[in-house]
């Protein structure tokens, strides 16, 4: 079957999802079928678009033509008969593997051929296209909430898919203006998937006592540009959801530690403590407005003014900050050496997966300190610091006294390998070339879904490309030895492109 501009589309379930997509289609110039058998769903899902394109009107961003065209062409309907029309029937209903098939087995006893795909964020398009008689119809397409305005679109094959009918169905979504991406069937597609070290990481650096739920925000937001911290964020995907989220994918990757759900949100989903949903979360919420946001550890510089400092060969990622000292008026001498910034006794450098207490007890000095890495450090307001479990009370004071003077603050948290962006990223990396090494997608799919299916400042690949490959794969190594866990092993197609050298984008 051929699907194209001209196909009808039907939607099952007028829930968020289903009357989203009815309004991305509609707009697209289709003639759209919205089926639910509740009672006032599809009404209320067509109140809702005509109030939503309303304020697109209003707004200058679409025409009242435009609007009414929209309006028309979805037909709202409560009969499962009336999808028999259809060429292409995308499913947004309860996540329940059963209740899906008996829709999908209804469907084609109803239509004479019919393209059927799952809007399914969790399950197998595999299993769901077991007992059909065309599996090879039933395909995933998986928009991300709100599916109007958010652009990522993951077309997802199982075994049994119909490869024209992928490649068309990819045409189809990229023509209502959309990111698509290809993607096999396997557990959390490419989104759900490459995520879950954003939350685990951040869960596990708390329950470690490294920083506050506000602080650990702050570092990703500040220094990593991501839109949202990581408990914010659960939050507002609620903790229950997530954790459910977690569990799902630990269990079905046969509990690799990867994927190993924190007891941390547990604990906080079985208190009934959600997020912004239930009025409390990893913060309180009042009148929706989020608590406690703004209580950051930082330090208070030294009165110090520091006039010359040295650093002695790269620092990496962090080489950044030379031109920002020298434009403040700070006297940089360059000279060979092992990667750090020394002044007034002080070492300073780019965390690697390493405690800077480490590196106190292997060079035998207490004034060791670690910096985080940074998206942009110039563009950043602050820097993230932790500091030797031996160091001398004025190490922090004054490196902020130094960091003061290129106008940036400075947070701190306790001594902790890898501090929290580089740990974040890394894993991140780290589960993307996984993602890649078992086929599901590419690395330019994979940027791509982070980038507009999360917001993601950047994708992994092209953060391992700004970081190296070298240095991501010698911080997992520290992690893994520094944990003796699996958890953080190094994928093999990272190991193997540290091996052939290069940047995932020439």
């Amino acid at each position: 079957m051929k699907i194209d501009s001209n196909s009808i589309i039907g939607i099952v379930g007028a829930g968020i999802m289903g009357r989203g997509i009815a309004q991305v289609a509609a707009k697209a110039g289709h003639k759209v079928i919205l089926y639910d058998n509740w009672d006032g769903a599809v009404d209320n899902a067509m109140k809702i678009n005509e109030k939503e394109l309303s304020k697109l009107v209003t707004k200058g961003k679409m025409t009242q033509e435009a609007k009414d065209k929209t309006i028309s062409l979805m037909n709202p309907t409560m009969e499962i008969n009336d999808l028999a029309p259809c060429n292409l029937i995308i499913e947004a209903i309860i996540e329940n593997k059963e209740i899906k098939q008996d829709i999908f087995k209804q469907l084609e006893d109803i239509c004479e051929d019919v393209v059927i795909a799952s809007n399914t964020s969790s399950i197998s398009i595999s299993a769901l296209a077991n007992g059909l008689k065309k599996p090879e119809n039933m395909i995933g397409i998986h928009f991300f909430n709100p599916a109007p305005i958010m652009k990522l679109v993951e077309v997802i094959y199982g075994l049994r898919s119909d490869q024209q009918i992928i490649e068309d169905v990819h045409a189809l979504i990229s023509s209502w203006g959309k990111k698509a991406v290809y993607v096999k069937s396997s557990p959390g597609f490419i989104v759900n998937r490459i995520a879950r070290p954003f939350y685990a990481e951040a869960l596990r650096v708390y329950e470690e006592g490294v920083s506050s739920f506000p602080t650990i925000d702050e570092v990703i937001r500040s220094s990593g540009k991501f839109r949202m911290g990581p408990f914010e964020l659960m939050d507002l995907i609620g903790n229950d959801t997530n954790y459910s989220v977690t569990a799902s994918t630990f269990d079905s990757y046969y509990q690799d530690p990867r994927f190993k759900p924190s007891l941390t949100q547990q604990e906080f989903s079985q208190a009934g403590l959600l997020g912004r949903k239930s009025g409390a979360g990893f913060y309180k919420y009042e009148d929706n407005k989020q608590q406690g946001r703004d209580d950051i550890r930082k330090v208070t510089p030294s009165n110090n003014k520091i006039s010359e400092i040295y650093v002695y060969g790269s620092l990496g990622i962090a080489d950044e900050l030379i031109p920002l000292f020298k434009k403040a008026g700070i006297k940089v001498i360059e000279v060979e050496g092992d990667g750090y910034i020394e002044f007034n006794e002080i070492k300073l450098f780019l965390a690697n997966g390493k405690m800077a207490s480490e590196i106190s007890k292997e060079l035998s000095e207490k004034n060791i300190a670690q910096l985080d890495i940074n998206i942009d450090y110039e563009l950043s307001s602050s820097v993230t610091i932790s500091t030797s479990l031996l160091a001398q009370q004025h190490v922090a004071p004054n490196i902020a006294a130094l960091f003061s003077q290129i106008k940036k603050e400075t947070l701190i948290i306790k001594d902790s390998p890898a501090m929290i962006m580089l740990r974040t990223v890394s894993m991140l990396i780290n589960e993307a070339s996984s993602t890649v090494t078992n086929g599901v997608c590419d690395e330019c799919s994979a940027d791509i879904a982070m980038e507009n299916g999360v917001n993601y400042p950047i994708g992994p690949f092209k953060w391992a490309d700004k970081l190296g490959t070298d240095f991501v794969l010698k911080t997992l190594n520290n992690l893994e030895s520094f944990y003796k866990d699996s958890r953080y092993r190094a994928d093999r197609g990272l190991i193997e492109k540290s091996i052939i050298g290069g940047k995932y984008y020439e």
